[in-house]
């Protein structure tokens, strides 16, 4: 006979290895974070690998609303909302707009319950499996970035990252945003963890963090390597969800976004939403 009833079981069962993240900031992040999780659910079997999708989120003013939240949880996601961090000397007025609650992401360090984490952005999509990225050694890894100019950048980019948490690593982050040497107003997360992890990270292969920089700045070198990328960052131009806003043939990224909106549809449709959300391409 059990001693235990469902809803007691569930609380005393054991957490799962690895926490598989993202962060939405602003509601208008959310149904990129919702197909970035059917996309990661699709091609990697999360019991199997120990882990679970757990998703960092901002409330009130342009933050998530509860209805955000209910359609993230459907699709996968443990919705955990963090209060904005604030840091001596740190103007958040001055970051830029679209980075500004972004180091908002060093919530996750203090996330010790978990062994590993991944970090992905909302603006990426996943096309393979995630189970390699829990073997890598050290306390941070992250994939190089790449600019219109550089291939092979000795930076990395903070869209994906995987890292071990660890409070005393939290608490020491924290004042060193305020230092001039580690952060400029307008730089967020990047240029911080650039500068706190240099000469201590482990690099990643780019198929981690499959730029779309390189699609129309080094179009050899992303056709080479498609077939094997797992996760694609949409940096330089986002999905929208206005139709007259879409990327199609012409416009400079068009094909991978209009790859995006067609695993964009498959979404939709598998969660019965085709007439509740715009598709975003």
């Amino acid at each position: 006979m059990d001693i235990f009833n469902t809803d007691e079981k569930s609380k005393i069962s054991r957490k799962p290895r690895y926490a598989i993240t993202s962060s939405v900031q602003t509601a208008s992040f959310t149904a990129m974070a919702v197909m970035l999780g059917y996309s990661i659910q699709k091609h990697n079997d999360l019991k199997a690998m120990d882990a679970e999708l757990v998703l960092l989120v901002r409330e009130g003013g342009d933050g998530v609303t509860a209805d955000n939240k209910t359609r993230l949880e459907k699709a996968g996601w443990k919705v955990r909302v963090a209060e904005e961090l604030h840091f001596d000397g740190v103007d958040n007025d001055q970051i830029r707009a679209h980075h500004r609650h972004n180091l908002n992401k060093l919530h996750l360090w203090s996330w010790t319950e978990y062994e590993k984490i991944l970090f992905i952005d909302a603006d990426v999509v996943c096309k393979g499996s995630l189970a390699d990225l829990w073997e890598m050694p050290g306390d941070f890894a992250a994939a190089p970035d790449v600019w219109w100019n550089i291939l092979t950048d000795n930076r990395f980019n903070s869209g994906v990252i995987v890292f071990r948490p660890s409070i005393e690593t939290f608490h020491d982050m924290i004042p060193k945003v305020s230092d001039p040497r580690y952060h400029s107003p307008n730089d967020a997360d990047q240029a911080f963890l650039n500068a706190y992890y240099r000469f201590r990270y482990f690099g990643l292969p780019y198929k981690y963090n499959y730029n779309l920089v390189m699609y129309q700045f080094h179009r050899d070198v992303w056709d080479m390597l498609w077939d094997e990328a797992i996760l694609i960052h949409f940096t330089m131009r986002k999905p929208k969800s206005d139709p007259t806003q879409h990327c199609h043939k012409g416009c400079n990224e068009w094909e991978p976004l209009e790859w995006y909106g067609q695993y964009f549809r498959e979404m939709l449709a598998f969660y019965g939403w085709e007439k509740e959300l715009p598709v975003y391409a």
